[in-house]
């Protein structure tokens, strides 16, 4: 009997149709195909990239306005908390003014006598000394005696003609005035100058 031909099992030996080895990719890339796609990926990355920067800069811009509404809130707070403490002060400031008036009238009456001058020696200093605290906490005394009339913290109880002092100046306080920085709170009472008497 004859022998059949042995099959050749060595694939490297068959003959494999060219299409067969397009579909496995053994032949060579197309070079348009690769740029296309090189261009695309590039396009995508480009995107995403702005995209990126887009989405940082509105966060940088958030930020910045929360930062902005943040210092105009803490401003506010300080601004409210000044105000609330000058108001306080001012209530307690109106509260003692009768009192700083009765301590100014009890210092006229002594400084009469030479018997009480002791007295009023004692009284002159403590009131000082009360003086000058609240001068701390912003109290300032108007006292205009020999200025001009100023009718935003002055007011005229009378006229008087004097030959020493010109018109419209002020001769006498009758009552000492009170302010807080640029807040009034009591203006000072005065005897205001008309000048020479006319003859």
């Amino acid at each position: 009997m004859d022998k059949e031909p042995e099959k050749n099992n060595n694939p490297e030996n068959e003959d494999v149709p060219e299409s067969q080895l397009n579909k496995e990719g053994t032949e060579t890339s197309d070079p348009e195909n690769a740029s296309d796609q090189t261009e695309t990926a590039q396009e995508n990355l480009s995107k995403k990239i702005k995209e990126t920067y887009s989405q940082n800069e509105d966060w940088q811009d958030k930020y910045m306005r929360v930062l902005a509404d943040l210092e105009n809130l803490k401003r506010r707070q300080i601004k409210e908390r000044e105000d609330a403490v000058q108001r306080t002060r001012s209530q307690i400031f109106g509260d003692l003014l009768p009192a700083l008036d009765a301590f100014q009238m009890g210092i006229k009456e002594v400084e009469k006598e030479e018997s009480t001058k002791n007295i009023f020696i004692g009284i002159s200093m403590a009131y000082k000394q009360m003086e000058d605290i609240l001068g701390e906490y912003g109290l300032e005394i108007i006292n205009p005696e020999g200025a001009e009339f100023d009718p935003k913290f002055h007011e005229a109880l009378s006229y008087q003609t004097n030959d020493e002092v010109e018109d419209g100046y002020i001769l006498q306080t009758v009552r000492t005035g009170y302010k807080m920085r640029d807040k009034l709170l009591r203006p000072a009472s005065v005897i205001i100058s008309q000048g020479k008497e006319v003859e």
